[in-house]
């Protein structure tokens, strides 16, 4: 195959070896904001240990969104 014939093919069919990590950065910024605005008042009125369980809560829920939307035995 010649190089301008290369050139016409897409790349959007090849897999890539860091997809996964591709996946879970570019959703960590949205679900980062959503679960932030979701515990927002609890924050505000939250004890400072409160506040810790809290931020510990949103981790997880993060991560947990993060892995609906990017999940690790999928292909990318």
């Amino acid at each position: 195959m010649s190089q301008s014939s290369n050139s016409k093919h897409s790349h959007a069919n090849h897999f890539v070896a860091d997809g996964h990590a591709r996946a879970c950065a570019a959703a960590e910024t949205q679900v980062r904001a959503a679960v932030t605005a979701e515990y927002a008042e609890r924050l505000k009125a939250a004890s400072l240990l409160g506040r810790i369980r809290l931020r510990r809560d949103m981790e997880r829920e993060i991560q947990r969104r993060i892995s609906e939307q990017a999940p690790p035995w999928a292909l990318y």
